[in-house]
């Protein structure tokens, strides 16, 4: 005859599977992330940052020494011995899927869309390899009028997902904080119409009503000059710049179309030459990536709201 084992020992291990059994539960998360719920197995430990406004924004949570690598680097000429701020630069363009998987991250964070659309690096494909993504709010392809509540809802997510959740809390108090300064500086004055000029290689590239810079303005207390164009980006015509006549040029610098370099193109150019802010130097240059929402949105705001403050 078989003996049952002892009642305690019964319950020391019915005890024991249950925890078990909790713990792997606790582990597994779930989160929102571009209106669908993904899932995630355990606290990533091997994080791989796909541009370099996500790696900016994981940085700032604090998990730098959990970021294993970091790819396409859009305004930081500062890039010592292949590394962004200390993380390996995998790539300064997208890496190659198979580039991707041999870094073995267990998270995948992208500022862009287009970092899930190379060959089998889609969200689909990833998850299939056991590997988390996460796409920035502002990449998920809908347009929305806040872009400073996306940002907040990006440092909630990977805050709680990343065991960061108090240093998320603090950066979402630090640009509210810098809104608010932003607009203390504004307040009574007449809105700056404003001329957003991304690049002036194919044309005069700017964004409409729907482009984020149109929020970042609005946050800094001017006017896109263009928001009357129900689009995101659009390429202006040298005729309705020259009509409109704006007040200031706010100017990205990128590595691939520098502030410097817009500048020498308008003041070479005999026509875009004869604008008022041409003439009188009112141009406001931010980094490329400021421009876009995420952990930098509040001070570029702020930076912005200064900046045209003396004009």
């Amino acid at each position: 005859m078989t003996r049952r084992p002892p009642r305690s020992y019964r319950l020391t291990l019915g005890l024991t599977v249950a925890l078990m059994l909790s713990l792997a539960t606790a582990s597994a998360q779930d989160y929102r992330n571009c209106a669908q719920t993904w899932s995630i197995d355990h606290p990533p430990q091997r994080i791989l940052a796909l541009n370099q406004h996500a790696a900016d924004l994981l940085l700032a949570l604090g998990v730098g020494k959990r970021l294993i690598g970091v790819a396409y680097i859009d305004d930081d000429l500062d890039i010592a011995d292949g590394r962004y701020r200390g993380v390996p630069l995998l790539s300064r363009q997208y890496p190659s899927a198979e580039a991707v998987y041999a870094q073995r991250p267990d998270l995948v964070v992208a500022g862009f869309a287009s970092a899930f659309r190379l060959g089998n690096l889609s969200r689909e494909e990833l998850g299939e390899h056991g590997v988390a993504s996460y796409l920035l709010d502002a990449g998920c392809g809908v347009w929305q009028n806040d872009l400073f509540a996306g940002v907040e809802t990006d440092l909630q997510t990977l805050g709680d997902m990343l065991g960061e959740t108090k240093r998320a809390q603090q950066l979402i108090r630090r640009q509210r904080a810098e809104l608010a300064e932003a607009r203390r500086l504004f307040v009574g004055s007449k809105p700056l119409e404003v001329f957003y000029l991304d690049s002036a290689s194919n044309g005069l590239e700017s964004q409409g009503r729907r482009g984020v810079v149109t929020q970042l303005l609005h946050a800094a207390g001017a006017h896109n000059l263009f928001e009357d164009v129900d689009l995101g980006g659009f390429t202006a015509s040298t005729e309705q710049l020259l009509a409109r006549d704006p007040d200031v040029i706010l100017l990205a610098d990128a590595l691939w179309s520098t502030a410097a370099q817009k500048v020498r193109t308008l003041r070479a150019d005999p026509v875009l030459s004869q604008l008022r802010a041409v003439r009188e130097g009112r141009f406001v240059a931010l980094p490329f990536t400021h421009l876009f929402p995420g952990v930098h949105s509040g001070e570029a705001a702020r930076e912005l709201a200064q900046a045209l403050e003396g004009f």
